[in-house]
């Protein structure tokens, strides 16, 4: 008993934050914004993939590869287990997972911030940090990708803290889980590779058969992603068939597009990514704003073809580029890493009168305080004393900014990153505020010296 009793106080900040943190995305996903009463566009895609899934279990779907599959899957898994219609049962299942990140994002803080107040700080504010609370009561890939993402992480700052083969697998069975619901943490496992490279003295404890074995499970949902692309579509591919589609708005920063087919049974199919959409109207509220959409071939492409026909949108991107210039082709890139700091409101909730006024006000704090900061973090990349820390946080920022370039940016798609970047912002503050009470101190001496 007295053993237990010294586990529960040594652990009742992580406990106090997990049950206030589940608690509060309980009430939220049962009561407050059931997930069954928002189930329309993308989130109507990844629940009638799921059913879909269920009733015609097997059966090539050429649609179904265009998304990543890692969320439809999950949404498969709780319909065939607690009934197809049972959103109850999956508003239970996101709020358990966005419980899963704040408890990740705190052990990540227990073992990178020196300052022992942190962890409970940051665990605090992700209790009540609307962005993750509202996603988590829509049927979308953000908490899902976002669990595995930080899970994956942690594991990784406890490899290259203790070298430990264990959390090897865990990082790589994370990372490939993470892969299944969004493919854009390749590129965080590329940059870590290449860090890990130049900056191995610094990582003395991560092997390259740690780099073997995280790789495996990785090599594993990779080659059954190929299969299961060959088995719906013919074609080869990984993941999805949605990336080469999304990088037509970051080249050409049209704000919809509409893919018309060319064979029988095939349907017409017409997007546009809310950031973009809203990032048209600053002509009329900014007209002097150096961020504008500016499309190069007007604000609404079409074009003959399947949705990811590669031929159709290369020849398009290839059009834009031309018309835009090297230039042009930069500022595309700036504005849509600027795109995920601000200048949009995080869709769906942009679309809600009721939730509007709330997701705008978070925004702001975020864009206010947390920008700059995280900015001035990416510094810990470069520094031998810090990439084994700090740096792997940096990381992340890199990728998820290089991704933005090369496609779009958009608030909501940042928010699964936010725990990190929150903490990576508490850090720089801590050190800047550090430095100025140090320099302060001895500035003050001298003056009173001076004065004496």
């Amino acid at each position: 008993m007295q053993r237990a009793l010294d586990w529960l106080y040594r652990n009742r900040w992580p406990l106090v934050i997990v049950l206030g943190a589940f608690l509060v995305r309980l009430h939220w996903n049962l009561l407050v914004h059931p997930l069954g009463d928002y189930v329309s566009s993308d989130m109507k895609g990844y629940v009638s993939r799921a059913d879909q899934m269920i009733d015609k279990f097997g059966v090539p779907n050429e649609y179904h590869a265009f998304f990543p599959y890692g969320t439809h899957f999950l949404l498969a898994l709780i319909k065939a287990l607690f009934g197809k219609d049972n959103f109850a049962a999956i508003g239970v299942a996101y709020a358990l997972m966005g419980t899963g990140i704040v408890a990740y994002a705190y052990r990540i803080a227990e073992r990178i911030s020196p300052h022992k107040w942190v962890p409970p700080l940051l665990g605090t504010l992700l209790v009540f940090y609307y962005p993750l609370i509202s996603l988590g009561g829509y049927t979308l890939s953000e908490i899902p990708f976002g669990v595995f993402m930080m899970a994956s992480m942690f594991y990784l700052v406890r490899l290259v803290q203790e070298g430990k083969t264990r959390d090897a697998w865990l990082t790589g069975v994370m990372a490939a889980l993470a892969t299944a619901c969004r493919p854009q943490i390749l590129l965080s496992i590329a940059l870590f590779g290449l860090a890990w490279l130049v900056y191995r003295k610094a990582m003395p404890k991560v092997r390259w058969r740690h780099l073997v074995y995280a790789g495996i499970p990785l090599i594993a949902v990779l080659g059954f992603s190929a299969a299961r692309m060959h088995h719906h579509t013919g074609r080869l591919g990984l993941v999805s068939e949605n990336g080469k589609f999304n990088q037509l708005f970051g080249r050409c920063h049209n704000k919809k597009a509409s893919a018309t087919p060319t064979e029988p049974g095939r349907g017409k199919i017409r997007f546009g990514p809310p950031p973009l959409i809203q990032l048209e109207k600053r002509a009329k509220t900014a007209p002097r704003s150096w961020v504008q959409l500016e499309p190069a071939l007007g604000p609404e492409l079409e074009y003959r073809g399947y949705i990811a026909d590669a031929k159709a949108l290369d020849a398009l991107m290839a059009k834009c580029v031309r018309k835009t210039g090297f230039l042009g082709q930069v500022k595309y890139a700036i504005v849509n890493v600027l795109l995920l700091a601000g200048y949009n409101t995080p869709w769906p909730d942009s679309g809600r009168d009721l939730w509007r006024p709330r997701a705008i006000w978070w925004q702001g704090m975020y864009t206010t305080f947390v920008t700059l900061p995280v900015v001035l973090g990416l510094v810990t990349l470069f520094m031998r004393r810090t990439i084994a820390s700090h740096g792997l946080i940096a990381m992340h920022v890199l990728a998820l900014m290089i991704t933005a370039a090369i496609y779009f940016g958009d608030t909501r798609l940042r928010a699964p990153y936010d725990p990190l970047l929150l903490l990576l912002a508490l850090e720089v503050y801590v050190f800047v505020g550090l430095w100025a009470w140090r320099h302060g101190k001895a500035l003050w001496a001298r003056r009173r010296a001076r004065r004496a």
